[in-house]
């Protein structure tokens, strides 16, 4: 993982690409709910107006596989340790719900209700909406720590058998 940490702190990236953190946010995303896009329309995704050597790429998909297997064990892809701070939280959250929202129709055709719910704490340490006012650091806490919880769920609920 540090390769890819260390290429995504580059200065060689163009202003377009995601952060490390959003990275591994959108990178979780596909992987909970699997959807159209190729491994080419990903990597475009995070790296748009970028070149991609092979070893990045294969790194990228390496981590992808990770995560997918951290999912299927039942836990949560770990990326961010207690040193990292909150911004590290927001890119995350920023990153899952890009893919989310690059697939809307796809996340939201089944069980509306329960993917909008579970979303919501993603969504809402996201600062994606700008409209609304910021959260408390107790209840972005709060939010926060049901992150977790929400991936594992939204992961069983598009990945196990109707009717299991």
């Amino acid at each position: 993982m540090t390769l890819l940490s260390d290429f995504f702190d580059s200065d060689e990236l163009s202003d377009n690409a995601m952060y490390f953190f959003e990275m591994h946010g959108f990178l979780t995303s596909q992987v909970v709910q699997p959807g159209t896009l190729t491994q080419q329309q990903i990597l475009a995704e995070i790296l748009p107006d970028n070149e991609v050597d092979d070893t990045i790429s294969e790194a990228i998909v390496s981590l992808k596989k990770e995560i997918e297997q951290a999912l299927l064990n039942g836990d949560f892809p770990t990326i961010l340790a207690d040193e990292d701070d909150e911004d590290s939280l927001t890119l995350w959250a920023s990153g899952f719900m890009q893919g989310v929202f690059s697939q809307e129709e796809l996340w939201f055709s089944h069980h509306p209700e329960e993917v909008a719910e579970l979303t919501l704490p993603i969504l809402s340490c996201s600062e994606l909406l700008e409209d609304e006012p910021p959260l408390t650091d107790d209840l972005l806490d709060e939010m926060s720590e049901k992150i977790p919880d929400c991936v594992i769920d939204l992961y069983l609920l598009f990945n196990s058998p109707e009717g299991a």
